[in-house]
């Protein structure tokens, strides 16, 4: 068996390991499962009509169908509650894998960088953090990622199949069009080989069929597979699609500048404010507002998520992103890498803009991928170069720098070790 497959697979078994370790810890809902499971409870038909119903339009049914599944299952217990995010936030880890492989598409000079990104994925605290609670967000993400991996597809066949995991990732949180936009303008993008005076070059040109047929398939898409769940699967509150899409962009408008953890978008560069979800120990004096890491760190404190994404992370994300800037006029790798995560900055950009809502740091979540990917292409390329004594010095860097983010991680693990 191939060694890169059984490394991936032992990832995957250890992030599912310490995701589902303590799931039940705490035993009360905290942050937005406060809303989630109450709806969940009313689509598996635990309300006053005593049928299955969605009774909150703010977001498509989808990723709380997903965690009524969960329930259904193991029990409305916290470990119901949370068990398909674990489920899907572990599965996000292989098929994040396949992105960055199908991206680099074999080439050597990558050989480390696909390694690098998906343990830089795994221990990722935002990422983490959605797969340990009962929120939407990380089935957003796990369909993303599977409809790029698609995307990236050189047949348009197995293009096509996008349409429909993107229409997933919209169906479990609305948010993710800002980022499928983009994307699907990104496939319209072709190289083409041109010859002039025994001189060959290659020119950018953009393919409209192909965007427009994607943008079609993604929107009946959303649309079949909405029908089928809010009309078919669930008794709908709305008469149609029309009525139930306009209700939920309705609450967009909702502001509430006090919130914990509200941000601006300038805010996203440096990681500020942080939300927190925490519980304490009855009997200690700790002032939720005031914690700030997790309980390795905090005596006494029984649970507690920073809800933030790693520095390690972060704190390279503009440069990694200017980087990838420079690469796209000549490395399809860095033109995806940039036009992905530059289209959806903007596209939120916009959102901020038009609704001055609600607009939080974790909305950062989808924007994650292209930064991981970008981190990773350059080491990757660094370790592999030769001579000079290049290599030795970037294998140190780059062993410290993984270190160091895994210690990230540690610090900030939400329950405490035996």
């Amino acid at each position: 068996m191939n060694r890169r497959i059984v490394s991936i697979a032992a990832l995957t078994i250890v992030s599912f390991l310490i995701r589902v370790y303590k799931l039940e810890v705490p035993d009360r809902q905290i942050g937005d499962e406060v809303y989630y499971v109450p709806d969940a409870r009313s689509i598996l038909g635990q309300n006053e009509q005593g049928l299955p119903i969605d009774p909150r339009s703010g977001h498509p049914p989808l990723g709380k169908m997903l965690i009524a599944l969960g329930m259904l299952a193991f029990g409305d217990n916290p470990f119901g509650w949370r068990i398909m995010s674990v489920i899907a936030g572990t599965a996000a880890i292989p098929i994040f894998y396949l992105v960055v492989s199908r991206l680099f598409q074999g080439r050597k000079e990558f050989s480390y960088a696909t390694p690098i990104a998906t343990i830089l994925f795994s221990f990722e605290t935002l990422t983490f953090y959605f797969s340990r609670v009962a929120r939407i967000d990380i089935f957003m993400l796990v369909f993303l990622l599977a409809g790029i991996y698609f995307l990236l597809d050189n047949s348009f066949k197995r293009k096509i199949l996008a349409a429909p995991l993107f229409a997933a990732a919209f169906l479990a949180k609305e948010s993710a069009l800002v980022v499928i936009v983009p994307l699907l303008l990104y496939a319209g993008l072709k190289t083409v080989e041109k010859t002039r005076k025994k001189e060959r070059s290659r020119l950018l040109r953009f393919d409209w069929r192909t965007v427009l047929t994607l943008f079609v398939a993604t929107g009946v898409s959303v649309a079949v597979t909405w029908y089928v769940l809010e009309w078919v699967i669930l008794v709908p509150r709305y008469s149609n699609l029309v009525e139930r899409i306009l209700v939920m962009l309705s609450k967009l408008s909702i502001s509430n500048p006090a919130a914990a953890g509200r941000s601006e978008i300038w805010q996203w560069f440096f990681n500020y404010p942080a939300t927190r979800a925490v519980a304490i120990v009855p009997g200690y004096q700790i002032n939720p507002a005031t914690v700030v890491t997790g309980p390795l760190v905090t005596p006494g404190l029984r649970y507690s998520y920073v809800i933030q994404v790693s520095w390690t992370v972060l704190i390279f994300m503009v440069p990694a992103m200017a980087y990838m800037l420079w690469l796209a006029r000549k490395d399809a790798i860095g033109r995806f890498t940039f036009l992905y995560w530059f289209g959806g900055l903007m596209g939120w950009v916009v959102v901020n803009m038009v609704f001055r809502g609600l607009i939080y740091l974790f909305y950062i979540l989808t924007l994650l991928p292209p930064v991981i990917i970008a981190i990773s292409y350059f080491l990757g390329k660094r370790l592999y170069e030769e001579g000079s004594g290049k290599s030795v010095k970037w294998t140190a860097l780059t062993g410290l720098y993984l270190l160091l983010h895994l210690l990230y991680f540690a610090a900030l693990y939400p329950v405490p070790l035996p």
